[in-house]
């Protein structure tokens, strides 16, 4: 009787030489090729452990509202460990998925966070059970009026948020994130905000300001704008100059700057509305 050698199939090859790769990746560089991070910055597979303290100081220093981690598989029934910024902003909540449910730990400093989330990366290791409770999934109706009011607030006229609204239905925080970008596009199509690239000229910067407060009766003094300074410093400039209005910015990832002109009432609202739905909008030197 003859035996058979019966040989690895290319697929088996390949998944042994990338495991070696990722293993190597760990251990030698602290790169987690097969680890999930997604932010408003980042949105992809692999990165290096220190992304996550990078990830967490821009939520400390305000940039963005939220850091989630996941692994390539369930650990000790965890699926995603998502830091939220807190009632205030300089506390964390951290919300862990396990064995389909979804538990808090609240109220956590910024450093005990990156501890946390490094310890369930680097050593596979969740916080003491007797620190998270139990969480009931997010309030589907609340994400949707927060963000049909926040529609209502941006947009600016009744007819035109009705029909927005019609088409779009957020449901969920994974649904606001393309309800969010679609916000985005219907505010430039209906000329209520402006994206200028971060390297703008001052000429089409003031050109597009004007065309924002066409309606509106708001001074812009263009000889007080320093031809060699950015959107950052026109921008402060400009709110320095004006009492009852914001030049806002529209946080959407990207380089570019999405501004709008909100009085300071509908700012503050609209800015407390887009904070519910995890997502930023700012003063527009401080984007």
């Amino acid at each position: 009787m003859t035996s058979k050698c019966v040989l690895g199939t290319k697929n088996d090859y390949w998944g042994n030489m990338m495991s070696f790769y990722n293993f190597i990746q760990r251990i030698l560089f602290n790169t987690y090729e097969e680890w999930y991070m997604k932010s408003p910055l980042s949105n992809r597979h692999g990165f290096h452990i220190i992304g996550i303290d990078n990830s967490l100081k821009a939520m400390r220093d305000g940039y963005i509202m939220y850091t989630e981690i996941r692994p390539p598989h369930a650990i000790k029934g965890c699926t995603s460990m998502k830091a939220v910024v807190g009632k205030s902003d300089d506390l964390v909540d951290l919300y862990l998925k396990i064995d389909g449910k979804t538990y808090c730990i609240s109220d956590l400093s910024y450093d005990e966070t990156v501890q946390m989330m490094r310890l369930f990366v680097k050593k596979s290791v969740l916080p003491e059970g007797q620190t998270y409770k139990e969480v009931l999934e997010s309030d589907n109706e609340k994400l949707q009026t927060a963000f049909a009011e926040l529609a209502e607030v941006l947009i600016r006229d009744a007819k035109y948020t009705k029909l927005f609204l019609k088409k779009v239905h957020p449901q969920t925080i994974e649904a606001i994130e393309k309800a969010w970008y679609t916000l985005y596009e219907f505010l430039l199509y209906k000329g209520k905000a402006v994206e200028l690239d971060w390297k703008t000229e001052k000429e089409d910067f003031i050109s597009a300001i004007k065309k924002l407060s066409t309606d509106l009766t708001l001074e812009i003094d263009a000889a007080s704008l320093d031809e060699d300074e950015g959107i950052y410093k026109w921008s402060e400039a400009v709110n320095r100059l004006w009492t009852d209005h914001v030049l806002t910015a529209m946080d959407i990832g990207s380089d570019s700057y999405v501004l709008m002109i909100l009085t300071k009432e509908d700012f503050e609202r609209a800015k407390t509305l887009a904070r519910t739905l995890l997502h930023r909008l700012a003063p527009a030197e401080e984007m």
